[in-house]
């Protein structure tokens, strides 16, 4: 691995000095990894597909899973990085986590109710991701959540426990409605929920047409404002009904004499709730919405709280956007309690309730594993400077600056050297400068502000200007993947994501780095990190050994990212592997779905590889004609094109 500064030198921090527990809290692992990840001896990273409970005091086993030897081996297997790892195991955990706090909740409260999951496959809709939720579902009765026909269409045929759930949202015709109804007929339990007026008139039509009876869901837009984004909830959000359009839609059922359809009470809170307060504060509004709409419909008997159960990204444990402050266990004892409380008050029935947690059930389990390419190195301190190339004043002034830094003088040298840079870009493009001139002045303040750098960490007190330098001095990792395809919300949301590295970890890190990816946009990249206090413009990486492998982990992205990304200079889909950690530590590989080749992705935008073959053979035998290419040499061209065509959309080696 070559950089801009020459040949990468291995750092090795003696072990005296720093050890993977140093690097769990500089990287806050047991913060945001809710048990799943840990630091082994030999600094790596391991996974865990079970998380510790509460209740055990730290006192648990789980079968784990070293990520770098993991990696090692695919790529031994030919399984080229990017690699994006999705462990079954811990989706198998978050569905029962999340089960067992509500069961907890009830039992504590005494609540006359049951509770389920519904799955909201917008979250991830990958057919494995899918599957291996309703299988950790099937015993507690989990629920799918649609919203689309597509969805609906791709959950019918596999959701089929006895009695399965099947909530139907988004905007429908009667293609949806029909198809939503005749599910009843192969026994699952489909409710149709209503979250615009118009809908109710095609439901009852498209009803009579076929003969079926509906259940409905009624989606209301709560009044209480939320605190993420565009999830803030108002009347102009855009589902659910207002409370003139519920009592319009009673009334129109009890007129068709189907006021009994009503099952359900739905309303949304929002995505990525970070305060529970807020939470609170919906719940009491819903709550009382449910008991007045107890009166009027006798048949009901669900409320659902939607989503917004989130995730804590950065592990503060705040109400920062990437976070959370509050704990699973609470968010379900305050949900039960409340709907409890309300209910008691206007003596009526538990209603059963229903969460979408889709965020919370995926975004653990899946993580993306990528390869430094190459590192483009700020220049270090260095004993002696270069003699430059002239005895031009302001080079001069810069070598006298560099000479005579000390700790008393590096805040007012640091001001001196940015006026001086100024200077130099003025007398540059007044013609007063040659770039050769230029280029070494670069370099010296390149060494000047590292030095700087050095001697100001004798402060007592460490001005702002100071602290800025780490990110004006941070190195650039160039990384094999496209961060519009793996990690959208990065880029389009500022969405923090946890990044460690998965090998390494025994050592310090020393470089301040920032993550570039393949991409030919400014924008691909990654400049913001997780840090104790705030964001961090950037993250510390090691210098890796040459010639070794540097893999990079990106954790959290189960939830959305997949299915977000798009094809950003034709980078496609990446290879995806399933892991199952047996419970006797052995490591299965479920499935392997290998990523997008150039052929797929071409056709993704209308280009066909059969006709840019023969396009290419045309423009060969042009060539030939001309003399611009030999026989040998155009038989070599179309089999290297043909390759190209079948391999994979990453760099590979």
């Amino acid at each position: 691995m070559e950089s801009a500064a020459g040949e990468l030198k291995t750092e090795i921090v003696p072990s005296t000095e720093w050890d993977v527990r140093r690097s769990a809290e500089l990287y806050r692992v047991q913060s945001w990894g809710a048990g799943y990840f840990a630091l082994s001896p030999n600094g790596s990273l391991v996974v865990r597909s079970r998380a510790p409970r509460p209740e055990q005091n730290g006192d648990y086993s789980s079968p784990q899973c070293d990520l770098h030897a993991l990696v090692t081996s695919l790529k031994q297997r030919g399984i080229d990085l990017p690699i994006l790892f999705r462990f079954d195991g811990i989706l198998r955990d978050r569905v029962n986590f999340i089960q067992t706090a509500f069961d907890d909740a009830i039992r504590e409260v005494g609540y006359r109710g049951t509770y389920r999951l519904a799955y909201p496959l917008k979250v991830n809709q990958q057919r494995h991701v899918v599957e291996s939720i309703l299988q950790a579902g099937r015993q507690h009765g989990l629920g799918l959540q649609v919203g689309s026909k597509a969805e609906l269409l791709a959950v019918l045929p596999i959701h089929d426990a006895p009695g399965a759930l099947l909530l139907c949202n988004g905007f429908k015709d009667d293609e949806y409605i029909e198809l939503a109804l005749m599910a009843r007929t192969l026994g699952r339990r489909s409710i149709i929920v209503i979250e615009q007026p118009s809908e109710l008139e095609r439901v009852l039509k498209v009803s009579a047409q076929l003969g079926i009876e509906a259940e409905l869901g009624v989606r209301i837009k709560p009044s209480v404002k939320g605190v993420y984004g565009d999830s803030i909830l108002t009347d102009k959000s855009k589902f659910g009904l207002t409370p003139h359009e519920l009592v319009t839609l009673v009334e129109t059922l009890k007129d068709h004499g189907k006021i009994e359809w009503v099952k359900m009470l739905h309303f949304h809170m929002g995505t990525q709730i970070t305060s529970i307060v807020a939470i609170k504060k919906v719940l009491k509004e819903a709550c009382r919405i449910y008991v007045e709409l107890a009166k009027l419909c006798p048949a009901i008997h669900i409320m659902n709280v939607g989503g917004g159960l989130a995730v804590d990204y950065d592990g503060s444990n705040t109400n920062f956007e990437g976070s959370m402050n509050y704990s699973v266990d609470e968010y379900a004892r305050d949900i039960v309690y409340a709907i409890e409380e309300a209910c008691r008050e206007a003596e009526i029935p538990n209603p059963d309730i229903i969460s979408e947690s889709g965020r919370a059930v995926t975004a653990h389990h899946s993580m993306l594993v990528v390869e430094v390419t190459d590192v483009a190195h700020t220049l270090p301190a260095v004993d002696q400077l270069e003699t430059p190339p002239s005895d031009h004043e302001s080079l001069i002034k810069l070598k006298d600056l560099y000479r005579d830094l000390t700790l008393q003088n590096c805040v007012e040298t640091l001001h001196d050297a940015l006026e001086v840079k100024e200077e130099l870009l003025e007398r540059f493009i007044q013609g007063d400068l040659n770039v050769v001139e230029r280029g070494y002045a670069e370099r010296v303040i390149k060494h000047l502000l590292a030095k700087i750098r050095e001697v100001s960490k004798g402060l007592d007190y460490t001005p702002e200007e100071m602290e800025r330098l780490d990110d004006d001095l941070k190195d650039l990792y160039f990384c094999n993947f496209s961060v519009f395809q793996s990690i959208p919300d990065s880029w389009a949301a500022n969405q923090l994501f946890p990044i460690v590295p998965i090998n390494f970890l025994d050592r310090k890190p020393t470089r301040p780095a920032m993550i570039v990816d393949l991409t030919c946009d400014s924008d691909g990249k990654i400049s913001r990190f997780i840090d104790l206090k705030d964001v961090s413009p950037h993250v510390l990486f090691h210098v890796p050994d040459s010639g070794t492998p540097y893999y990079i982990g990106i954790f959290l992205i189960g939830a959305y990212q997949e299915i977000l990304g798009d094809l950003h200079n034709l980078f496609g889909d990446t290879h995806a592997v399933h892991v199952n950690i047996t419970d006797d530590g052995r490591t299965e590989l479920t499935h392997v779905v290998e990523g997008d080749r150039i052929r797929e992705v071409l056709s993704y935008v209308q280009y066909d590889a059969q006709d840019l073959l023969e396009r290419l053979r045309v423009s060969i035998e042009e060539a030939l004609k001309k003399g611009l290419l030999q026989p040998d040499e155009s038989a070599k061209l179309q089999k290297r094109f043909k390759e190209a065509l079948d391999g994979y959309t990453y760099l590979v080696k």
